[in-house]
């Protein structure tokens, strides 16, 4: 007995160590939603099925903050339990009250059936954007953003919000669009203008297709991550990177845009968000790098 005590102890120090490593990990992540309600969160939607005039041909004026009289955005329960509910029938947005950078963020997300106009064919759309800065409603009726395209059928894609630029490496993929490519030259994406005599010419600077397709069937939980620092960021969806992205920064001004609000998208589609978790970073994961 006393020859087998030194091993068990060894075992036991192991144990104790590698619990406290995973207790460790997991208080290094905070709720970012509590779960019963909207506090340090904001909303801001525009017009019902996103339409500029009523049945009558006078003019429809935005939702605008914080007032949801059509129970766009609301707590739901969801496979036992709550759930952010984004109907979509006003487009708009929810987004956090504080301002973050240099963090790693996941939640999971699953869509939900509804879909209303001008998207009630689909594909089902919203999206998590990030760095988002200015007044809500300032860009179209979100916030100049970086987004990591929610969609059905190209989770992980980017697309510019507003006034902002950012580099990523990508090649030429079908028609005029590009891919994202590890190791490719970097290729400089904006809120192009859209030209008629041009359109995909104008869109292909804008969005990029994730590397592959990640995402789990309709009705099933997907896990979104999002890794953002010093400018640069990583789209990841169920536990695959999609897509490298560098050099984030305002159009305008070309300054750096390193921080903002964390949004997520009402457009056209019934959504569901949960489980929001963020931690603060001083580098890169490991298994990220």
């Amino acid at each position: 007995m006393k020859k087998l005590l030194p091993v068990f102890l060894l075992i036991s120090f192991i144990s104790c160590n590698t619990n406290n490593k995973k207790v460790d990990s997991e208080a290094s992540w905070t709720s970012l939603w509590n779960g019963q309600d909207f506090a340090d969160w904001h909303t801001y939607l525009g017009t019902q099925y996103n339409s500029d005039v009523d049945s009558l041909g006078n003019t429809v004026e935005p939702y605008g903050l914080d007032n949801d009289p059509l129970h766009v955005i609301t707590v739901s329960k969801v496979d036992e339990k709550n759930a952010i509910r984004i109907t979509g029938e006003a487009w708009g947005m929810i987004f956090t009250e504080k301002v973050f950078n240099n963090y790693h963020l996941k939640l999971k997300m699953k869509w939900g059936e509804k879909m209303y106009p001008p998207r009630e064919n689909g594909p089902r759309d919203s999206g998590l954007l990030y760095h988002g800065f200015g007044e809500p409603g300032s860009a179209n009726y979100w916030m100049g953003s970086q987004e990591l395209q929610i969609q059905q059928g190209d989770m992980g894609d980017y697309w510019p919000v507003g006034d902002v630029e950012i580099d990523i490496p990508s090649i030429p993929y079908k028609d005029k669009y590009y891919i994202y490519k590890e190791g490719a030259d970097l290729r400089k994406y904006h809120y192009a203008e859209i030209l008629e005599t041009a359109i995909q010419d104008s869109l292909a600077k804008r969005r990029v297709f994730k590397a592959l397709d990640a995402e789990k069937p309709h009705g099933q939980w997907n896990d979104i991550e999002l890794i953002v620092m010093d400018g640069n960021s990583i789209h990841i969806v169920n536990g695959k990177v999609v897509m490298r992205l560098f050099n984030s920064r305002i159009g305008s001004s070309q300054k750096p845009l390193n921080s903002g609000r964390i949004i997520l998208q009402s457009e056209g589609a019934e959504v569901y968000y949960k489980d929001i978790y963020i931690r603060q970073l001083a580098e890169i994961p490991e298994e990220f790098k």
